[in-house]
């Protein structure tokens, strides 16, 4: 496939399949891996997908971000390799990962990586600020208060240490 090609089949994964499952068919491979950091941690985890599981994640997406939509801010590619940086907006109306809905509105932004093979999406390299979600749902300090108490504790610690 040509570039052009390439960076239409990964608009259609944003503009496309979150809104018709039946697209999910089309421009995924029959199994796809997704790489990504889930949760709290900061070991990148390898998720094999399958057009069918992209559906049922969309629709969950969609059950917990009420108005959800995202906009593509830039994307580039070469060779087989789509990367799109993109913002996404939505109002905290299902449960996630155990928080009950806030009813708070929320943007997240990230980056996404795509390996293109045989004109299907077939790898999938997922970015995005998780932090910064966590925080406007209230459930994280911003940093900068975070750092101030933890410095503040350090430094208790210290000098308990040296009378």
């Amino acid at each position: 496939m040509s570039i052009k090609e390439n960076k239409a089949l990964v608009r259609r994964y944003f503009e496309d399949a979150p809104y018709n499952p039946d697209a999910c068919d089309e421009i995924f491979a029959p199994s796809f891996q997704f790489h990504t950091i889930l949760r709290a941690s900061v070991t990148p985890q390898v998720i094999e997908c399958t057009p069918q599981s992209e559906k049922a994640a969309y629709e969950r997406h969609k059950s917990v971000w009420g108005g959800w939509h995202i906009t593509i801010v830039e994307m580039i590619a070469e060779g087989d390799r789509v990367m799109v940086r993109w913002t996404s907006h939505g109002t905290h109306q299902g449960e996630s990962r155990g928080l009950p809905p806030t009813g708070k509105q929320v943007t997240n932004s990230g980056i996404n990586i795509f390996r293109i093979a045989d004109g299907k999406i077939a790898e999938v390299w997922d970015i995005h600020d998780r932090l910064w979600v966590w925080q406007q749902l209230g459930v994280l300090p911003e940093l900068k208060e975070a750092i101030a108490k933890a410095r503040e504790a350090m430094l208790s610690q210290q000098n308990g240490k040296t009378e």
